[in-house]
């Protein structure tokens, strides 16, 4: 490594948003140990590559991102790459056997060792740490944001104590942690002062905040208590699983001013011989009672729901029912998935696994069917104002605008394309009305 200069550092963040607070917080860490950070990979000496290890197209994503960095070591166009995350965590020895050219490997539990790391990789050493799984950060860590000021991630959790027998994020993430509520707040005030006005609450399943201390949920507490940072205009929740989403949640969000009429409920299917083969903990009669309640309770929200089709044993019969039950309840935001073998799962051990030919099929019926009621849903905004957050101008007509309404996650859901001879500011919120709609997304003027 060079002598007498900083080194420079980089971060490559995959797969969900919990890994980009992680690789927040493993930025903080190397600034905080006097290391220069860039964003630009390509002027760094030393790149860390934090991995997705959940499914094939991510653990491939991250192999294909890894192959990339090492070819630019080989070209000397970079002197070390560190790998990061669940895909360490998951297959440590195979990756140090593959890849012996990588100068360290850390599990998803080390992020503390961020500097001890890097000082080791510049002088030359190799380093592997893999430990006990999912760090989870405390207010007092510093965070580099990889998102827009004014969109910030409040990660509330690390962990899983679910079953669901298709999913192998419990050795990823390891046992269910919460954090405190005094000491999320601070971290809430400590953003919005960086300029944050949406907060999105993300951990595995958000729903059982506080089980493993309290023994019951304390998420409405944490919401009652975000509502007095007041710069804060927007809550979102992500991440609510249908088991365990209580009356007293759905109430909590229905009576919160800030929090987005927005719910994220992962229903991953409907047929209850699947719905049990998945370990899901509920029946079909179950979740239409709970989205019913949901809508019922809260005016105007948004449901966004993910399914997985090709589930071993999963009939035509069965995937149809999906299908009607899609059109029956008609939601505005829906996600479709492959079903993913997963070594170590109980599910790749069921038999009737179902081809990839038929997963691909069954893939796009879902999703052919899903826009058109998307279309449909969307045709109903038309004339009518929504708040919109603004994020971007477009570059060669600065009369366009993308924003966000409330029913839009960022990077997961559609966008606002706004018509305007206004001045605007990124990262403020402006009345739209809305005057047509195009795929997923909805057209307006100011």
């Amino acid at each position: 490594m060079p002598q007498g200069k900083k080194i420079r550092v980089g971060i490559v963040s995959l797969g969900c948003p919990k890994t980009l607070v992680d690789s927040e917080v493993i930025l903080g860490k190397a600034q905080g140990a006097q290391y220069a950070l860039t964003r630009d990979i390509a002027q760094c000496d030393v790149v860390i590559l934090n991995t997705c290890g959940f499914i094939k197209e991510a653990k491939q994503e991250s192999i294909d991102e890894l192959l990339k960095l090492l070819e630019m070591k080989k070209e000397k166009r970079l002197q070390g790459v560190v790998v990061m995350g669940c895909l360490v965590q998951r297959y440590a020895e195979e990756l140090q056997k593959e890849f012996p050219e990588v100068d360290a490997f850390v599990g998803s539990g080390d992020y503390m060792r961020v500097a001890e790391v890097l000082k080791k990789v510049e002088a030359g050493q190799k380093f592997v740490s893999v430990h006990k799984a999912g760090y989870l950060a405390e207010a007092d860590e510093r965070r580099i944001a990889l998102t827009p000021p004014y969109s910030r991630y409040l990660k509330i959790s690390e962990g899983c104590d679910h079953t669901c027998s298709f999913c192998v994020i419990p050795s990823l993430r390891g046992r269910y942690r919460s954090r405190a509520i005094s000491d999320l707040i601070r971290e809430a005030k400590q953003l919005a002062e960086e300029g944050a006005k949406e907060l999105i609450v993300i951990g595995q399943d958000i729903t059982k905040f506080g089980w493993d201390h309290a023994g019951k949920s304390l998420l409405p507490q944490l919401l009652e208590a975000l509502g007095s940072v007041r710069e804060i205009k927007w809550v979102r929740l992500l991440y609510t699983y249908p088991s365990t989403l209580t009356d007293e949640i759905i109430q909590a969000l229905a009576k919160s001013k800030q929090v987005c009429r927005y719910i994220d409920l992962p229903l991953q299917h409907i047929n209850d011989k699947i719905l049990r083969d998945m370990r899901r903990g509920n029946t079909k009669k179950q979740a239409i009672e709970l989205i019913q309640k949901i809508r019922a309770w809260i005016p105007e929200v948004v449901i966004r729901t993910s399914f997985i089709v090709g589930f071993p044993g999963e009939t035509e019969a069965e995937f149809e029912e999906l299908l009607e039950f899609m059109r029956e309840m008609k939601f505005e935001r829906l996600g479709i998935f492959r079903y993913s073998q997963e070594e170590g799962s109980p599910s790749a051990e069921l038999p009737d696994q179902v081809s990839e030919k038929i997963k691909e099929d069954r893939f796009h019926r879902a999703m052919q069917l899903q826009q058109e009621i998307v279309r449909d849903v969307n045709r109903r905004f038309i004339g009518r104002e929504f708040r919109v957050l603004m994020e971007k101008q477009d570059e060669k007509d600065p009369s366009l605008w993308t924003g966000r309404s409330y029913m839009d996650a960022p990077e997961i859901d559609g966008s606002v394309l706004v018509k305007t001879r206004k001045e605007l500011t990124v990262g403020k919120f402006y009345t739209v009305k809305i005057t047509d709609i195009q795929d997923y997304d909805l057209i307006g003027q100011t």
